[in-house]
């Protein structure tokens, strides 16, 4: 939830001089409209881990479909992850599939796996302590003194505040309730969001898609939660997805991904389609086969593929 001393921050959201995405150097994004904003930066205190980090927001240029793509990165990354310099890229890819982009911020510097120690029922805890800010028990320890600004949903929703504030064309407002304010999660307009992550991102993006019903789940090398080489319960079945898995969740991974090996036995424990499933995505020259399904832009077909309407 959004909030200090039991109300909606006053400065959560606020208007500002949205900063330019950079188009030369580190963190270049090309595009018609492409800002960057830390959590800071939109009234959130700037105390917490991330909130001093770029977060990337970009609309498409004329051919806007109403729908926003929410991207998780994976650990110790961050919102540059899906950057490029030009359409090949993640984000230039869903901009001209007609997509708004959001990349929140969010706590990502520790794997969920490294965590939870290999404990099976800590990873779904977690991951929820994560996005929501509250401490689910069961989580790990070291998760336990998170605080509500840190949480990924908060990051989103003060984003998605200051965005329609300080971009007024941007239809930004479409994306968040603001008469749920100041509960976070419930003020996203889910119905309207694809949600999409990398590794551990794409783990928070299936756990979305079980509590909120989104347009669309999109898993980029992932899910990764396993342990003794089986799949995380909570991935073991599509009962009590909001999102059904049989026929919104889509996943795109590479062949010989060490890091995430479990990735097609998630899919297939949750009932995803064959044809929702891509396993052999393009590993360009130079790229881990694990970081391939989003930076090789070998795939930028495949990737419009998993956005499209």
């Amino acid at each position: 939830m959004i909030v200090s001393d039991g109300g909606l921050r006053g400065d959560a959201g606020a208007q500002v001089a949205l900063r330019r995405c950079p188009t030369r150097g580190a963190g270049a994004m090309e595009g018609d409209v492409c800002f960057v904003m830390t959590p800071a930066e939109t009234g959130l205190p700037a105390s917490g881990a991330g909130a001093t980090v770029d977060q990337y927001a970009l609309r498409p240029p004329a051919n806007a479909r109403g729908q926003l793509l929410l991207f998780f990165n994976g650990s110790g990354g961050s919102p540059r992850a899906g950057i490029g310099t030009s359409a090949g890229s993640w984000y230039g890819v869903a901009r001209a599939q007609g997509l708004h982009v959001l990349a929140p911020s969010y706590v990502s510097g520790s794997t969920v796996g490294g965590l939870c120690g290999g404990m099976d029922a800590c990873f779904e805890p977690t991951r929820a302590t994560i996005l929501t800010g509250e401490f689910v028990n069961g989580a790990a320890d070291s998760v336990s003194d998170f605080t509500f600004d840190e949480a990924a949903f908060d990051r989103i929703a003060a984003a998605l505040l200051t965005l329609s504030d300080s971009d007024v064309d941007g239809r930004w407002s479409d994306f968040l309730d603001r008469t749920k304010l100041p509960d976070a999660e419930a003020a996203i307009r889910w119905d309207k969001v694809i949600v999409s992550g990398h590794s551990q991102g794409g783990g928070h993006a299936a756990l979305i898609g079980k509590r909120q019903a989104v347009a669309r789940v999109v898993m980029l090398a992932s899910p990764c939660d396993s342990t003794a080489g089986a799949v995380a319960t909570w991935l073991s079945s599509p009962a009590g997805y909001t999102t059904d898995p049989s026929t919104k969740f889509f996943g795109l991974a590479s062949m010989g991904d060490t890091t995430c090996p479990r990735a097609p036995d998630a899919w297939l424990a949750l009932g995803m389609p064959a044809t929702a499933q891509t396993r052999d995505a393009p590993v360009c020259a130079g790229e881990a086969p694990h970081g391939a399904p989003l930076h090789c832009s070998s795939n930028a077909a495949a990737w419009a593929d998993l956005l499209k309407p």
